[in-house]
């Protein structure tokens, strides 16, 4: 096995262990706040945590579609960027890394 193919799948490990943490994390933040949605007064942070998972939801679904596309240059930038900006969580330093692993392999 040469360096590209194995660099080429840690990279694709990595991806989709970080797509599907990331999707599992949205599921579940948006099944604890759920039960705010019950308190009828008006809140903003609500929708912000509904947003947040829904970007976090795509961007898992997005890492999981790259994960077959770690050839493509452009998908490995695209993720690299999402990954940056969910870089708080563990789903996102995943794709992060896994983006800029696949985007060495590209290059080498």
């Amino acid at each position: 096995m040469s360096t590209k193919a194995s660099l080429r799948s840690i990279a694709r490990l990595l991806l989709l262990i970080g797509g599907i943490i990331l999707i599992l994390e949205a599921v579940l933040q948006l099944g604890v706040d759920l039960r705010g949605l019950l308190n009828f007064a008006p809140r903003v942070p609500s929708l912000d945590i509904f947003t947040s998972a829904i970007v976090s939801v795509l961007v898992g679904i997005l890492a999981l579609v790259g994960a077959g596309q770690i050839r493509n240059p452009a998908w490995s930038i695209i993720l690299l960027v999402l990954g940056f900006l969910l870089i708080g969580s563990l789903g996102g330093i995943l794709v992060f890394i896994g983006a800029l692993i696949a985007l060495v392999a590209t290059f080498v």
